[in-house]
């Protein structure tokens, strides 16, 4: 069985289901923490993390507030046969705030009194865009220092435009599928230039599942659309 290390988010997560089929086995998971936060670090006692009573959420948020993805990698790279990566996450954008550092829109309710400054920087946006790859060439190095690149695998499955009924996918967030769809290609791109491999899903394979556990959403798919993941992921580790 091949150790695999997740950064994203359900895109890969989910495909965890369906891991024993295809000789794989979840050996860590970071989630909830974008790559600009990851490298732009802010302090953890300006936000109030204890309103949620799971402490999955609550270590993910403190982890995207530390930007801990970096230490993370350092202590499981030994550990780590496969590096799956997805951009899930990037889809939320940045705010920057007081401690100067970045911390992903996740919602995280802040102390009274602390609030973001500088402004947020929102998916897509160039601003953004510039900050990410800024990241990227620092997530790139990190990947090269641990002997990791070659292990890493951005899976890049689009978002469903129809679900299991044949029906069209409804916004329920305020992106559609196709506005992400067509603007996560860049970010795609510019990882692949960076020399990390990229296994792109074509479009019809990514189907909605409306009896997902999570609920619906473009990016809960059907057992077929995960088990189309790892086909494609193996076949180019």
């Amino acid at each position: 069985m091949k150790r695999v290390f997740i950064y994203g988010g359900c895109t890969s997560r989910d495909a965890v289901d369906y891991y024993p089929q295809h000789g794989l086995e979840l050996q860590a998971y970071v989630a909830r923490q974008s790559l600009i936060s990851a490298f732009k670090p802010a302090a953890v006692n300006e936000f109030n993390t204890q309103f949620t009573e799971s402490n999955f959420q609550r270590r993910m948020y403190e982890g995207d507030i530390q930007g801990n993805l970096a230490a993370t990698i350092r202590k499981n790279a030994p550990k780590i046969d496969v590096l799956v990566w997805d951009l899930m996450i990037e889809r939320n954008g940045v705010a920057r705030v007081r401690s100067g550092g970045l911390v992903t829109r996740n919602g995280v309710p802040k102390k009274e009194g602390m609030e973001a400054i500088g402004g947020a920087y929102a998916f897509a946006s160039d601003g953004h865009f510039r900050l990410w790859t800024w990241a990227l060439d620092r997530w790139v190095t990190l990947l090269d220092q641990m002997k990791l690149k070659e292990k890493t695998i951005l899976n890049a499955t689009p978002w469903a435009l129809i679900d299991n009924k044949g029906q069209l996918v409804k916004s329920q967030g305020g992106m559609t599928a196709e506005f992400f769809n067509n603007n996560i290609e860049r970010y795609w791109d510019a990882a692949e230039e960076q020399g990390i491999k990229v296994v792109r899903l074509p479009q019809d394979v990514a189907v909605a599942d409306t009896e997902h556990k999570w609920g619906k959403a473009f990016f809960h798919y059907v057992p077929e659309t995960y088990e189309a993941q790892l086909d494609a992921i193996t076949k180019v580790i």
